[in-house]
């Protein structure tokens, strides 16, 4: 039955049935909208919801009969030596360069512990190579 706002019907059975058909237009109507505002939900989260792939731990149970007869089938691999990784950052100092050792160190009074005068005792060193420019003199 089409509707037709003009021409409203007189008689309440056939006003029922038009409000019956309605309702059910409605209904459809709204079906479709809830259905494609899932679809859109679901495209823009898509479109810009997290990039990460991610495997939900229960799908490995599928795959975990195979791998256990992969895993007892296959012998260990040979490990092969892997090339040596070029260096970075600076190169040592070459051995034929002249080397001298400068030690800092504390006077008499400061060997002593501020407190109980007892002697100090060495905790740990530095060791550094510096490269000393001097310049050429006569």
């Amino acid at each position: 039955m089409a509707f037709d706002p003009q021409t409203l019907p007189v008689d309440v059975a056939q006003c029922h049935a038009l409000i019956a058909e309605l309702a059910l237009k409605l209904e459809s109507q709204n079906r479709v909208v809830r259905l494609l505002r899932h679809e859109l939900e679901k495209l823009l989260r898509w479109r810009f919801g997290r990039k990460r792939e991610w495997v939900d731990p229960k799908q490995m149970f599928l795959f975990a009969a195979a791998i256990m007869v992969a895993a007892a089938q296959a012998k260990p691999p040979e490990e092969s030596p892997k090339p040596p990784r070029p260096g970075h950052g600076r190169r040592p100092l070459p051995p034929t360069l002249e080397r001298r050792r400068v030690e800092h160190d504390l006077g008499p009074e400061e060997r002593r512990c501020p407190e109980c005068r007892e002697a100090l005792r060495p905790i740990g060193e530095e060791v550094s190579e510096r490269l000393e420019y001097v310049p050429a003199s006569l």
